[in-house]
């Protein structure tokens, strides 16, 4: 069993909104084997079969945003002591998927904005360039032992 978990969340024909699976993509393609890689729609059933049985679970997708590309970062579980994530940076069906549990013992949620989300747009250059940088950092930061990993921050603060 797969203790990492990476799960893209998107859709192919509906321009930015394919960012979370261009993640996943890379990840699956560039990443360490012991990282279990998952594509979704975002539907909460398919999440927390995903995040079932992981020790640490990055949730990657796109959302609204005034600067295309801009990558933020939250984690609502465990639920640090002075903050969180803010409700509104959260999909409602990712809402739904953490209160509905099981949760991995840990969950780290990456955003990318994004403006184009019409059917059959391409995706713009600042998501796509975005999308290959955090599945770069999520790889480098998963290619040291676990152990390391354990104590460190899930994904670097540069993201």
């Amino acid at each position: 069993m797969n203790t990492r978990c990476v799960i893209g969340i998107g859709c192919d024909d509906h321009g930015d909104q394919i960012a979370g699976l261009l993640v996943a993509r890379r990840i699956a393609a560039l990443g360490p084997g012991d990282v279990a890689v998952h594509e979704s729609t975002g539907a909460p059933e398919q999440l927390v079969a995903a995040w079932t049985g992981a020790g640490e679970t990055i949730v990657v997708e796109a959302m609204p945003g005034a600067v295309p590309g801009t990558v933020s970062r939250c984690q609502p579980h465990p639920r640090p002591v002075a903050g969180g994530c803010s409700p509104t940076r959260l999909s409602p069906d990712l809402r739904e998927a953490l209160a509905l549990g099981p949760l991995p013992e840990r969950v780290t949620v990456i955003t990318i904005a994004a403006q184009r989300f019409s059917s059959c747009a391409g995706v713009s250059p600042e998501v796509a360039l975005a999308a290959h940088r955090v599945a770069s950092i999520i790889v480098d930061g998963w290619s040291v032992p676990a152990s390391a990993v354990a104590s460190a921050v899930a994904v670097p603060a540069g993201v």
